[in-house]
């Protein structure tokens, strides 16, 4: 076996063996007109709040947005202070009711550094589970 740099020919080729009847076999990304269409780059981000202090205490944050899957990638903060409180906890659980119950999504995920373990206990704990794990994707120095 060889490998070399795929030319123009090559390509054409490639695109060949891609045919599908309905390009929906191909793709989870929204179709317009039978093409992929732009993706949603709207950011939605909430701040959390507890009862005894005027700022923050927590940042929810949603994106990648799909509507043909109704799927949306997710991230989230918790102030230095209040962490090891619950309230990471109580935060997650409210956005993800919030947006189950008032939007048309119906799957969230979320990328963490297997580093984080916090994190990957937090969303343990509300059920999420691991589908893969991204090797040596969060480089650290």
């Amino acid at each position: 076996m060889r490998f070399e740099p795929a030319t123009d020919i090559h390509q054409r080729l490639f695109s060949e063996w891609n045919r599908v009847s309905r390009l929906e076999e191909r793709t989870c990304r929204p179709l317009v007109k039978g093409k992929q269409a732009p993706t949603i780059n709207q950011i939605v981000t909430l701040a959390f709040f507890v009862d005894s202090v005027n700022d923050p205490v927590g940042r929810f944050v949603y994106f990648d947005m799909n509507p043909r899957n109704r799927s949306a990638e997710f991230g989230y903060i918790v102030h230095p202070n209040f962490r090891q409180q619950g309230i990471g906890y109580r935060m997650l659980a409210l956005a993800l009711h919030q947006l189950f119950t008032t939007t048309n999504l119906n799957k969230l995920y979320c990328q963490t550094g297997e580093f984080n373990t916090a994190s990957i206990a937090l969303l343990e704990k509300l059920k999420f589970h691991r589908d893969g794990i991204l090797r040596e994707h969060h480089e650290l120095d």
